[in-house]
């Protein structure tokens, strides 16, 4: 049945092979190099890194397309710099006619995602729920949560979540400032912050996560958003797919030992949200492999990556760099010695299939 636990519907039945970008052959033999996005023991996640116009974007365009037109899986994009859908600069292909993917402008229309959906209405579930919630809400800039707000904010979570279903943001506003009036707390940075994320509808709970996540959508983030108003968003979805993904029964597998897919989730300039240790990513990045799930990460370099825990970029079966001016030191250690960065021509990137040694390939 759609959405139920037990629905173990996948987009995919076989290998998926992708060419690493528009021509993707090695520099030096001059052979096809493709990675097997979801072979058998390998990991269906990748990072692509690179400059400004270094064509990170345009590679991982053409990834994709190679990778929906093997399977009609949906696609899940963030998009930072708010071009992903109109740029021609990947072959003429808009990825939201590739993936008949709508795309999302929030606050000017809501996401329409049920963000805050539990899987079931018990107290541990809530309690987990709540803590997911103010975990996102931490790492909102300059909220610096004390004690006492971490454990306001836990408890309005927890009563919004117990009595309101569907839960939104502004049930949650309203617990807050319930129980600060309640212990006599003086209003501060945490209430400021949850009435400013509520100014606008950033979601509205019209499809259940197993609706949503089943059909394509690219939220368009561009910079004239307030900064806590993206940074809820891509935390609150990030969580919801996380939770979503880990309900469901492992992804089935093919005769020749393929993982199904169930969804493609791209964040380009993910380097907005690299570095602050969401939960919901690094899980996505270790657990979703088993459930179907592929994130690609596009950024502008190595660096980027430091802040996360190490083994986050080992978990990926592809990581690809091109130009950029990162520390030679932060490149060898993701891609081995003697990748330097700085030295590859246009349209080249260094490449590294889990596993394997990093190669050479011209991209485009």
């Amino acid at each position: 049945g759609i959405g139920g636990a037990g629905d173990s519907a996948t987009f995919s039945s076989g290998q998926i092979d992708v060419s690493i970008g528009e021509i993707g052959e090695d520099v030096a033999t001059k052979e096809k190099i493709v990675w097997s996005l979801n072979g058998k023991g390998g990991s269906p996640h990748s990072a692509i890194m690179g400059g400004v116009g270094s064509g990170k974007t345009r590679t991982a365009v053409a990834m994709l397309r190679a990778i929906r037109e093997q399977a009609p899986v949906p696609l899940l994009a963030f998009d930072f710099k708010g071009d992903l859908g109109t740029d021609v600069s990947g072959g003429g292909y808009h990825i939201d006619e590739l993936f008949g993917a709508q795309i999302l402008e929030p606050p000017r229309g809501p996401i329409p995602l049920d963000v805050l959906s539990l899987s079931s209405n018990n107290e541990i579930d809530i309690a987990e729920a709540a803590s997911r919630f103010r975990e996102s809400f931490a790492r909102l800039k300059g909220s610096r949560l004390g004690d006492r707000q971490r454990t306001a904010l836990h408890e309005a979570a927890s009563i919004a979540l117990g009595n309101e279903s569907p839960c939104e943001l502004p049930h949650i506003r309203d617990a807050l400032i319930g129980y600060y009036a309640e212990h006599e707390m003086k209003e501060d940075g945490a209430i400021s912050t949850m009435q400013e994320i509520c100014r606008f509808p950033l979601f509205k709970p019209s499809f259940s996560p197993a609706e949503f996540f089943g059909q394509s959508w690219i939220i368009k983030l561009p910079p004239n958003v307030a900064e806590d108003s993206r940074t809820m968003v891509v935390n609150l979805v990030l969580d919801a797919l996380d939770q979503y993904l880990n309900s469901l029964v492992d992804a089935d597998s093919s005769a020749d030992g393929s993982r199904g897919l169930r969804i493609l989730c791209m964040v380009d300039e993910a380097h907005q949200i690299l570095g602050s240790k969401l939960p919901s990513l690094s899980n996505l990045i270790r657990m979703s492999r088993s459930k179907g799930g592929a994130i690609m990460l596009i950024s502008q370099s190595p660096d980027d990556f430091s802040g996360e825990d190490d083994e986050f970029l080992s978990e990926m079966g592809l990581v690809a760099a091109f130009s950029t001016n990162a520390p030679p030191r932060n490149a060898a250690r993701i891609l081995g010695k003697g990748a330097n960065l700085g030295a590859l021509k246009t349209g080249e990137c260094f490449v590294k299939r889990r596993g394997d040694q990093a190669k050479k390939v011209k991209a485009w």
